[in-house]
């Protein structure tokens, strides 16, 4: 279905369509966490109950994520893409129907093996339609998907579950992925199948990397510097983002005396900010290949920046008003979102398209690893201490990801190849 576009339209379509398919994946995802206060309340669960659950997601999403990648790359991006979101839409659902921890806890498991291939296929499918110079905003785009389902989520959710009760506050999201997926199913094609494209156009998006890895084996991938440069970083710095994304609503309600109304009005405005942030994250890199310097490169100057920012969320524990908080978590959100954006628009600068989907596989395989190995020592933490410990370790994350990242990215041969890509 094409609508009677052009490639150079529909290809924001797409994007479009892209990015509502993540801010699906983060609705689905944040339930749990706004309704955390409530049915812990509801299912007599402690604080280190809560951490095991979140735990089982994590699991099944840190291998699901490798795989999911790979699993991408060999049936493409349109099945793949549609082979996720119809998995994680009936786990949604079925979450209705828990009637405790255990039953929680495998419900969210096997929510966790449907969602991570959302983001391979949809940077698998930003590549295919985008060329290099352009791919920082659209992949901008559908990343930041994933803070405005956040913005969405808090509102949303806790006011279906003041009217309609908490299990419909999982049925609704289950059943809009359903629908995003007759969508998905009727408009994508690649961009050599859709009508009217023209060969310039399509030479412009077959460009590779200049000596890209096109070899799909995990280790064949790790043994690239700039690849294992990537995972290495995001596996330190990605545990920030599984801590406001599951904490945060718990965070407000035990310490700053947030009720569920409360939540559903505040906790949105820190995704705001993630949003403007990777969008922010997105468009200056492209301003600076736009101006002469090599995409990774400049990509990378945007993520030195962006951990430079990241300390001032050490203060969140220890300021006094909970307004004071909440634009500390924003500042943080921002921080995250700009990385996470640079940090997947840069794969197809280092490797070859056909293991696009793969590397950022890994990536997030290795960023989920973290968060899974953070999230029960913050149950363990805040039990026994307070959260004031655990904003302090969150807040000089992203700079050890940006050392591991500049120590393996400043070979120089490793330097060599990625600037001529």
């Amino acid at each position: 279905m094409t609508f009677g576009l052009s490639y150079r339209r529909m290809r924001w379509v797409i994007a479009g369509w892209l990015t509502l398919s993540t801010v699906l994946n983060l609705i689905d995802r944040q339930t749990l966490s706004i309704l955390a206060p409530l049915l812990r309340e509801q299912f007599s669960m402690s604080v280190q109950d809560y951490a095991n659950v979140v735990a089982a997601f994590q699991v099944s999403y840190t291998v699901m994520y490798a795989v999911g990648g790979r699993l991408v790359d060999k049936i493409g991006e349109r099945i793949g893409m549609a082979g996720c979101i119809l998995w994680w839409s009936i786990c949604t659902m079925l979450t209705a129907l828990t009637q405790g921890a255990v039953s929680l806890g495998l419900t969210r498991f096997l929510l966790g093996l449907g969602e991570p291939g959302n983001y391979p296929a949809a940077l698998r499918a930003t590549t295919r339609w985008f060329p290099k110079a352009e791919r920082g905003l659209p992949v901008a785009l559908f990343s930041s998907g994933s803070a405005v389902g956040n913005v969405i989520a808090p509102p949303l959710i806790a006011g279906l579950t003041l009217v309609f009760g908490w299990r419909s506050a999982f049925v609704l999201p289950g059943l809009l992925g359903l629908v995003w997926l007759a969508g998905w199913l009727a408009i994508y094609r690649t961009p050599a199948e859709y009508p009217g494209i023209t060969r310039q156009e399509l030479s412009e998006l077959e460009d590779e990397p200049e000596n890209a890895n096109k070899n799909d084996r995990w280790i064949a991938l790790l043994k690239n510097r700039s690849v294992l440069a990537l995972v290495l970083s995001r596996f330190v710095s990605d545990p920030v983002w599984y801590l406001y994304l599951f904490w945060i609503p718990e965070y407000l309600k035990r310490e700053r005396g947030f009720s569920l109304t409360d939540i559903g009005m505040y906790a949105w405005i820190p995704f705001v900010a993630g949003a403007i942030g990777g969008m922010t994250g997105g468009r200056a890199s492209d301003m600076l290949i736009a101006k002469g310097i090599a995409p990774a490169k400049a990509r990378a100057r945007i993520l030195y920046v962006s951990a430079a920012i990241a300390p001032l969320g050490m203060l969140t524990g220890l300021v006094h008003s909970a307004a004071a908080a909440i634009f500390l978590i924003a500042i943080m959100a921002f921080v995250v979102y700009s990385w996470f954006i640079n940090t997947a628009a840069i794969i197809p600068d280092v490797v070859s398209g056909k293991v696009v989907g793969s590397v950022l596989g890994l990536i997030g395989t290795a960023g989920s690893a973290g968060g899974a190995l953070f999230t029960p020592l913050v149950g363990f933490l805040v039990s026994r201490y307070s959260y004031a410990i655990v904003f302090m370790m969150a807040g000089t994350m992203h700079l050890m990801g940006a050392l591991i990242f500049w120590t393996l990215m400043r070979d120089k041969t490793v330097r060599k190849t990625v600037e001529v890509a």
